[in-house]
């Protein structure tokens, strides 16, 4: 009986899965984006067949759907998912002795994908797409053993919703875009000058009518990016770049001279603090995946600031003499407290200065893109953990940013400002550090009908060198690869259209609305 069981099993296997063939014999020509750690291709592929399965561990079961749905977009080919582990030929599971962000993937006459978390087996999900070819209408494997983790933690993009509204299904589109080229971070700027996306329940009058986002639709954006190995991170910009608040409500936000200064929230005010401590807490709860909230934090506009009573009250109270940038010193310390009672560890972009009557503590994080006002290597040798979103080449505004080969030549450990009085229009090249957790391109202004467009061929470039510190393969070797991977990107989301305007355009001549 045990010698049928086995001709049994032998024979459901070969039924479901083709046995490899000499059909793959092109190894230099994998075509995977970032290019991985370590990888051994053989001159054989697996083909599967209709009885294919899929298995995996019940905490893994919406990325089998994720993958099945996927697989199905690249051809008409579905395979199903199977209830036990013995008759799958491809499996994911989790393996708590592997890093957290690495992943092992063996394709012989099976598929076995293993990975530190469910975020890993996300991003090898996405290196099995990228592997995965057609022929006669089926999908086939390249028999290969791979290894691969980033080197960089920190993988980011961020959307500004403020000034240009995106519908939900965009951001899903971008959250695809995301997670097959290994993001992990997503930032949306919700809140800024023009607009206040976000919901409140407490403070109504906060959303700007018809460009709001519900919670509902928040919760379901949460869910979607979290089962494709994505984090949101929420920002709302404090205490500059904050009309869309002072306007909802003067009487609470505003300064005395509010005419002067409708852009910055009074950071004098008791109230005011409590109030951000409740609509954080409308939302943070939101995004429970997420270890970071952003509150802005740049470009706060001081004017008339002094004159306000409440802020000289405050500022004489808690002993912080006559300058204001000391009052923003606090406010940026008095956030940070708020929070952390909420579980989270919070994130400026670069606005304050190295010098100051107040200490900024050194538990933020800070997102650091001009260089004028607290430069990178400044911030590290003082102990900040930075998250480089450095100008010039990971700023993509409209019809101002950088080719692919420009950001190909940047490095994770590197500032550039296009103005030529920056201090960074030379570059300044730090030396590498743990405190650099990695990098996040920033699309600003941009309507979401060209966002897509504009940053599928330059995310995953600064994705391939945040992944891999150093350079793998010359440009026009990577650019060849991602040729490749963007024509299944264009299958997987429907998506076709590339930017026009991708070459040609090397610099930018005056400065984005920030």
């Amino acid at each position: 009986m045990k010698k049928i069981a086995l001709f049994l099993l032998a024979v459901i296997f070969l039924q479901s899965c083709d046995s490899t063939t000499e059909k793959f014999d092109h190894n230099s020509e994998v075509n995977l984006v970032p290019i991985p750690k370590q990888i051994s291709v053989s001159a054989q592929a697996v083909r599967l067949s209709e009885q294919s399965t899929i298995f995996v561990e019940e905490a893994l079961a919406p990325l089998a759907k994720i993958f099945q749905a996927e697989l199905l977009g690249l051809t008409d080919f579905k395979v199903e998912i199977a209830e036990s582990k013995n008759s799958a030929d491809i499996t994911f599971a989790i393996d708590s002795e592997q890093e957290k962000d690495s992943y092992q993937i063996k394709i012989d006459k099976e598929i076995t994908v293993t990975g530190g978390s469910y975020q890993a087996l996300a991003m090898a999900r996405n290196s099995l797409l990228q592997l995965a070819f057609v022929e006669d209408g089926k999908i086939s494997f390249p028999v290969l053993n791979m290894e691969d983790r980033p080197d960089s933690g920190y993988r980011g993009l961020m959307i500004d919703l403020a000034r240009q509204w995106h519908s939900v299904e965009s951001i899903k589109e971008l959250i695809n875009m995301s997670s097959f080229y290994k993001s992990n971070y997503l930032h949306l700027h919700f809140t800024d000058y023009q607009s206040y996306t976000l919901p409140s329940k407490k403070y109504p009058k906060l959303s700007t009518p018809d460009r709001h986002y519900t919670f509902e639709e928040l919760e379901m954006l949460e869910a979607y990016a979290q089962e494709r190995g994505v984090t949101i991170i929420p920002e709302i910009d404090i205490p500059g770049h904050a009309s869309s608040i002072v306007e909802a409500y003067p009487e609470l936000f505003g300064i005395k001279d509010i005419k002067e200064n409708p852009w910055t929230i009074n950071m004098g005010k008791e109230e005011v603090y409590t109030a951000l401590e409740e609509i954080l807490s409308e939302i943070i709860p939101i995004f429970k995946s997420t270890p970071i909230i952003h509150i802005g934090g740049d470009e706060a506009i001081f004017h008339k600031l002094d004159n306000d009573p409440h802020v000289q009250e405050y500022m004489k109270a808690n002993n912080l003499g006559d300058d204001v940038h000391d009052l923003y010193r606090h406010f940026i310390v008095r956030m940070n407290d708020i929070v952390k009672k909420q579980g989270k560890q919070m994130a400026v972009w670069e606005g304050f200065r190295k010098e100051g009557k107040v200490e900024i503590p050194k538990d933020i994080i800070v997102y650091e893109f001009e260089t004028n006002r607290y430069l990178p290597n400044d911030l590290i040798e003082d102990g900040y953990t930075v998250v480089n979103t450095s100008w010039k080449p990971l700023y993509v505004v409209n019809r101002k940013k950088w080719e692919p080969e420009t950001i190909y030549n940047w490095n994770v450990s590197r500032w550039e400002n296009w103005f030529p009085k920056a201090p960074s229009f030379d570059p300044i090249q730090t030396n590498g550090s743990d405190l650099i957790l990695g990098a996040q391109m920033c699309a600003w202004e941009q309507a979401e009908q060209s966002e897509f467009i504009s940053l599928r061929k330059r995310l995953p470039v600064m994705n391939e060198r945040i992944w891999n510190v150093e350079h793998q393969v010359d440009f026009p070797t990577f650019m060849s690869r991602l040729d490749a991977t963007d024509e299944l990107l264009s299958k997987l989301t429907g998506n076709t259209k590339q930017d026009s305007l991708l070459h040609g355009h090397n610099y930018v001549d005056d400065r984005p609305d920030r």
